[in-house]
């Protein structure tokens, strides 16, 4: 796979000819907005899709069944006409595919409560390492190069760390430069961007990591030549997650893990032999207790 080979090379230092690595959709929900002439959104629809899509954001080669498919949903709770302001939050979604099947598992899900902007036509629409240059291109960005750390982790032991930290330095201006919500340490939610980054790069939680690889390379991407050692990497990659809940129970961290693979871990498991069904909701029952009700319908197959 060019992916798998481009993360080696990135590994040993070596780079291969750039190319974009998204396949994007953005989709702004304006059902709450009353004005006549919803063009505006349409039109920044279409801008911040081609932002995200033309962007080069790695040095590394994506195939195009390897590209990361992204879905950002921006939901608008109001919108200033005179000041231009947007009242908005987001759901952003992205997924990866698995290896060996047609299956594409989602890598992130996250509701970020705390994405209002300000917005007009002329404004520019360009990522620069370092640089500020407004609320919406700082969100984006964020997201892709966070989003890129997931898949990297996903390919290779804290393989994304470099995109974590460039991430990191988004959210680090940011927090110097907007003034707006979602980048600083104590708020009002835990769903913040800041928390989001910062769970990733604190050595504290760092088997999270462990636990994308597991899950997904050694776990979904070999389920199709051998289920049941894929099982058992899920397993393992379960009992790194378990080890962040005994030191910090309620970290976002663990909050997006489960809201995005819950309802996959019950279907991995509904398949699996009779022995490992109780051991799978023993585990998932103690660190993810407001899922007990779904776990359940694993042992009835």
């Amino acid at each position: 796979m060019p992916r798998i080979i481009a993360l080696f090379l990135m590994l040993f230092g070596a780079t291969m000819l750039p190319a974009q690595e998204f396949n994007c959709k953005v989709r702004i929900n304006d059902v709450q907005v009353q004005i006549s002439d919803k063009g505006i959104f349409r039109n920044l629809e279409q801008r911040l899709t081609e932002f995200v899509n033309n962007t080069r954001w790695t040095p590394e080669t994506f195939a195009n069944q390897e590209k990361i498919d992204l879905n950002i949903e921006i939901i608008l709770g109001g919108y200033d006409q005179n000041t231009y302001e947007y009242d908005a939050s987001a759901i952003i979604q992205a997924r990866r595919p698995v290896f060996g099947s047609s299956y594409n598992t989602t890598l992130f899900s996250f509701n970020d409560e705390n994405f209002d902007f300000k917005y007009q036509d002329q404004d520019r629409m360009d990522y620069q390492e370092g640089v500020f240059t407004n609320d919406i291109v700082s969100y984006l960005s964020f997201y892709m190069n966070y989003v890129l750390g997931m898949d990297f982790d996903s390919f290779g032991p804290e393989a994304g760390t470099n995109y974590f930290n460039k991430a990191f330095q988004v959210s680090n201006i940011a927090q110097q430069t907007s003034g707006r919500a979602g980048w600083k340490p104590f708020e009002r939610t835990l769903r913040t961007r800041y928390n989001l980054i910062d769970n990733m790069l604190n050595p504290r939680f760092a088997p999270m990591r462990q636990a994308t690889y597991l899950y997904h390379r050694k776990g979904l991407d070999q389920m199709v030549k051998d289920p049941f050692a894929a099982r058992k990497q899920i397993m393992l990659a379960l009992q790194e997650v378990k080890k962040v809940f005994k030191i910090a129970p309620n970290t976002v961290g663990l909050l997006v893990f489960f809201e995005t693979k819950s309802d996959e871990l019950v279907s991995i498991y509904k398949g699996a032999d009779d022995i490992e069904k109780p051991k799978a909701v023993e585990i998932l029952s103690e660190i993810n207790v407001g899922n007990l009700t779904k776990y359940e319908k694993i042992r009835g197959g």
